[in-house]
């Protein structure tokens, strides 16, 4: 049975966070909010940053639009509702609300009788993609675009249901949440399966716990508080690779690393596979290699195989820079080094000083990539 809508609003903000981390959500409602830590300076960079942007692609559009960014609140949707009951074609910095959802989208545009709405982006419009080939919609940009649509359609305001990011290439990307999109429509049974998991946390009706991402916690300002969570739990998400959706997984046979450590664990294995869905035998092993590791007083990396680096008499160690927040690779470097001598290195850069600006004509619809590593040839 569906969950009621609860006191707490349910916002397009929240649904990117529950794509990502739905505990997140948890601790935004009901953590102790001196347990915050600081937004990180990236954060804060990105947050700078999509503001600028946000005036810069409006500034370029070309089209004369209604600017609601500065009102706050009530205000600000009242103003909403009365730009589109005059049939404004452009909308910037509106709100919108209906029940319980309420959502800011970036941009509302006329089409036909109704609206669409759209954000705008810094980063990719979508992922996954390259020069041959369009990428797939990002799950956390179709759930906040899911939301305005949702929203439009109960107040009549609705020009189908469909939206739009512009992204950091100065570009759009339609999301088609219609049953003719293809993979697009899966999206919006993913915005509702979301809406009901993010009603469920607001109302306490669904518990949600921490877990350890390596590629989102360390910005999120509820990290200390959950990491000291997870180490006092000997959370298994502790474990690299292991993450979210294997913990679940595992954690009615498996409490922690400790426990995980100290098992025989060849009565879960089952052939290839084990008894634990989208686990195989493999990764099992693995991670109970590690849980072993991360569990003995003085573990210490060790090599299942021996490891022969060739040698070479010419190295070159290749590394690149770039800014993602204007999809702008400046940097291409290379170290040389001959016959094994840091004696003998040789640095080679080529440095962009400004970022190239664009042809008007580009059409080319890939996304940007973030490209920061070392790599030797």
């Amino acid at each position: 049975m569906p969950n009621s809508p609860s006191k707490h609003p349910i916002t397009a903000s929240m649904l990117y966070d529950l794509v990502t981390c739905p505990h997140r959500v948890t601790m935004d409602l009901f953590a102790n909010p001196e347990e915050r830590d600081n937004a990180s300076p990236f954060v804060q960079l990105l947050w700078e940053r999509g503001a600028v942007r946000e005036r810069e692609v409006v500034a370029v559009l070309g089209r004369a639009f209604v600017d609601l960014s500065t009102y706050v609140g009530a205000e600000k949707e009242r103003r909403t509702i009365e730009a589109m009951n005059r049939s404004e074609l452009l909308i910037f910095g509106g709100r919108i609300s209906s029940d319980d959802l309420l959502g800011q989208p970036d941009l509302l545009r006329k089409e036909g009788t109704g609206y669409i709405a759209g954000d705008i982006k810094s980063g990719a419009g979508e992922e996954g993609g390259n020069d041959d080939s369009d990428g797939k919609p990002k799950k956390q940009y179709a759930v906040q675009l899911a939301l305005y649509t949702d929203i439009l359609e109960r107040l009549g305001h609705s020009a189908g249901r469909r939206a739009f990011v512009w992204y950091v290439r100065g570009q759009e990307v339609v999301y088609d949440f219609s049953t003719q999109a293809n993979h697009q429509s899966e999206l919006w049974s993913l915005y509702k399966e979301c809406l009901e998991q993010a009603r469920g946390i607001a109302s306490r009706t669904v518990k949600t716990l921490p877990a350890y991402s390596s590629s989102t916690c360390k910005n999120c300002v509820w990290y200390t508080a959950c990491i000291r969570h997870l180490e006092a739990s000997n959370d298994l998400t502790l474990i690299p690779e292991l993450g979210r959706s294997r913990r679940d997984a595992i954690s009615s046979r498996v409490g922690s690393i400790r426990e995980f450590a100290a098992m025989d664990i060849s009565s879960l294995i089952q052939g290839p596979n084990t008894v634990f869905p989208g686990v195989r035998a493999s990764m099992l092993e693995k991670f109970h290699e590690r849980a072993k590791l991360l569990s003995a007083e003085d573990g210490k990396p060790y090599l299942h195989i021996a490891v022969t680096l060739p040698v070479a008499e010419r190295e070159l160690f290749f590394d690149i820079e770039v800014d993602p927040l204007r999809d702008f690779c400046y940097l291409h470097g290379f170290i040389e080094r001959r016959s094994g001598n840091n004696q003998t290195e040789r640095f080679v850069s080529f440095f962009a000083e400004a970022p190239l600006l664009k042809p008007k004509n580009e059409h080319s619809r890939t996304p940007s990539t973030t490209c920061s590593g070392h790599n030797r040839a």
